[in-house]
């Protein structure tokens, strides 16, 4: 996964190498954008009796309203959901987005940065590793590095690479004294985390 975000980043900074046509589009305007994105977890989470592999996926929905203050800077304020394997948020955030270029096409970064809340969760442990990720509400943010192409005066499309991070809980069980062991249908404790995600994304701007 790595190495594919590399080669990404290497293309998009090629392609945009190679538009160099000034675009004629208003300095100011108001935008809208509609994403999709998909990111794998990364790392691994260490508990009190076991070490869990972040295996979860995200695949996220985002509508996005900004502010185009020139043709290089933007700022926004952005909502969607994100479902995980067993498990949902919704997140709404600010957007801060920079175009390094004014041309068809450009190389672009953007950031968001707000706060999660839970739409939905699993109470059942996952069958494999016995715990409930990503079970309380939390900051969350987002960076991703792409390329924008202009297809005409007021339509965009965005691919971006992108890192991604939730802060959560994580349940789990600890046995009893007496023994006993639910972990496969409770949990009864929980801990902080902060997940780490990288993927894609793409979008439509308008």
């Amino acid at each position: 996964m790595k190495k594919s975000l590399i080669i990404f980043i290497a293309l998009t900074l090629c392609l945009a190498g190679h538009a160099q046509n000034r675009r004629k589009t208003p300095d100011r305007k108001f935008i809208y954008m509609t994403s999709i994105g998909y990111a794998t977890g990364l790392g691994q989470i260490e508990l009190e009796t076991k070490t869990v592999q972040n295996k979860n996926f995200d695949i996220s929905i985002n509508q996005l309203l900004g502010y185009q203050f020139n043709p290089y800077f933007q700022l926004g304020l952005g909502a969607g959901f994100d479902f995980w394997n067993y498990t949902a948020f919704i997140p709404v955030y600010l957007n801060l987005t920079v175009n390094f270029t004014d041309t068809k096409i450009e190389p672009m970064f953007y950031m968001n940065m707000g706060y999660s809340f839970k739409w939905y969760v699993s109470s059942v442990p996952d069958k494999m590793d016995r715990v409930v990720h990503g079970t309380s509400t939390g900051p969350m943010g987002e960076a991703g590095l792409g390329i924008r192409i202009n297809l005409n005066d007021r339509l965009s499309l965005v691919l971006a690479a992108c890192y991604k991070n939730q802060y959560s809980d994580i349940r789990y069980t600890i046995p009893t004294s007496e023994g006993q062991d639910f972990s496969a249908f409770s949990t009864n404790t929980r801990k902080n985390v902060l997940y780490h995600f990288a993927g894609i994304r793409l979008g439509i701007q308008f």
